[in-house]
């Protein structure tokens, strides 16, 4: 799945990034695993990043999380629900989100140089995520 993205210089000294997900993305409850929402995306110019996501469901109440790495070469986005020997590291807390609720949440992106957001069904549903019901707002100082 590719990420949809639109970069944009605001002012002299400001520029934005706007991540969405590409494609629906298919939540599978009884795998055990995330499912990827948002690839890799490089966050080296911006000072944080903010992530919006919707969930039309009015029955599942699904958990995201995101990673961030280090690394410039991480390797694969984590999918699993612990990702051994991984490159890539959870940031903050686990996102619950209600049935048809959202969900938003702001990370200070400072010397992290790529994040990723994943999503798992808590409960025994099977959902999907339409193209664009994930957004990574990126803002950053020139």
């Amino acid at each position: 799945m590719a990420n949809t993205e639109t970069t944009k210089k605001l002012t002299s000294t400001v520029q934005v990034r706007e991540v969405t997900n590409g494609a629906t993305v298919s939540v599978l409850a009884s795998s055990g695993n995330f499912a990827t929402l948002i690839d890799a995306v490089d966050v080296r110019m911006f000072d944080k990043v903010t992530i919006q996501v919707r969930n039309i469901d009015n029955t599942s109440t699904p958990k995201v999380r995101v990673f961030g790495t280090l690394f410039p070469t991480p390797g694969a986005t984590p999918t699993a629900t612990t990702p051994a020997d991984s490159k890539w590291v959870q940031i903050g807390d686990d996102i619950d989100i209600g049935a048809s609720t959202g969900a938003i949440k702001s990370i200070s992106t400072t010397a992290l140089k790529q994040i990723c957001v994943v999503i798992r069904d808590q409960g025994s549903n099977t959902q999907t995520f339409p193209a664009g019901d994930c957004v990574v707002f990126c803002q950053g100082t020139i």
